[in-house]
């Protein structure tokens, strides 16, 4: 990473990659190549995202070993890899690194987080390949009673999942506890959390690939991210709109790069505001073509059925009788 010599005296030392020019008191850009080096290992996180992995490649062993009939999907690996992947980025890499001096920053990792990383996560299957894999630390009869608890159907019911998701995106942005979690790195750490934990939840009945207590309908489930949009449109627009910095550990700790806390304050607001949709709209897409081919699967299924039938009957009578009709009827049969 590129050595100032200028660095300002008040920014955190781990944002500080541009520098105060003498007289003018404007601030020089950092290239390209300092925000992609700017990553800090948080331990703590990086070795549950760590064990997540190890967790889910071993039990993914499991299912692929000789004994197993069936494998694994491709693209519930990928897309679990890229959960954990996008995980690691929000927590060591850029956008935590200047989340200290900006909010813009802080923001991308929050909505990385809980728009991005957590659906992906669910993606990949983990609690139905843990049913399948059932290994000796999780045993299927362990993780099947814990489903059907009452507890994870209470926590698991989409109106306490929304509830909970907007309770505390909108809650930690709009009381003092966001600026707290500034200024304490353990609070910054249970924020993360809890944003992780909450994500998760809202997004488990809505993706619907893993077993669940409630299995919401294809229209229920659009319904309910539909409903989520406003909330994130609302919180957006009371950031981006506020005349004022909402938060002092940011009005004292402006941007490296010489944007002005409330500007950066109006970014954050804005990325807020249209993140809803620019993630929100593809989910709804996919859950859309899910149900069309649900649809069409249950249509061709109903469509087989006569034709079982009538093989059936014609086996249980020893082969003969008519075959079943695999046309329109004729004229004469119409008669």
């Amino acid at each position: 990473m590129t050595n100032y010599s200028c660095r300002a005296a008040w920014l955190p030392p781990r944002a500080t990659l541009g520098c105060r020019l003498p007289g003018d008191g404007s601030v020089t850009l950092f290239d390209i190549s300092d925000v992609l080096t700017a990553w800090e290992i948080d331990p703590a996180p990086t070795i549950g995202i760590g064990v997540a992995g190890f967790a889910y490649l071993a039990a993914l062993r499991r299912v692929r070993s000789p004994q197993s009939r069936k494998g694994w999907p491709r693209g519930r690996l990928a897309a679990f890899g890229a959960g954990l992947l996008v995980l690691l980025v929000a927590i060591d890499g850029p956008p935590d690194y200047f989340a200290p001096s900006s909010f813009t920053a802080h923001m991308v990792q929050h909505l990385l987080i809980q728009l991005v990383a957590a659906p992906l996560l669910l993606l990949g299957g983990p609690i139905g390949l843990l049913l399948r894999a059932n290994p000796p630390w999780l045993p299927r009869r362990t993780l099947g009673r814990a489903l059907r608890s009452r507890a994870v159907r209470v926590i698991s019911d989409p109106r306490i999942t929304f509830t909970l998701f907007a309770v505390i995106v909108v809650g930690s942005h709009l009381t003092p506890l966001y600026n707290l979690a500034l200024e304490r790195d353990w609070v910054h750490q249970l924020e993360h959390v809890a944003y992780l934990l909450t994500a998760l939840l809202f997004w488990w009945p809505a993706i619907g690939v893993d077993p669940a207590p409630h299995r919401p309908s294809y229209p229920v489930r659009m319904l309910y991210l539909l409903l989520i949009m406003p909330v994130m449109a609302f919180l957006g627009i009371a950031i981006a709109d506020a005349g004022r910095v909402l938060y002092p550990y940011y009005a004292a700790h402006p941007p490296p790069w010489g944007a002005s806390a409330l500007s950066d304050q109006g970014l954050a607001g804005t990325l807020m505001w249209e993140s809803g949709m620019l993630t929100v709209v593809p989910a709804l897409g996919i859950i859309l073509l899910r149900w069309l081919d649900t649809d069409a699967r249950d249509q061709a299924r109903r469509d087989a059925a006569p034709l079982r039938e009538a093989a059936r009957r014609r086996e249980a009578g020893g082969g003969i009788g008519p075959a079943p009709p695999t046309g329109p009827p004729n004229l004469a049969e119409r008669r």
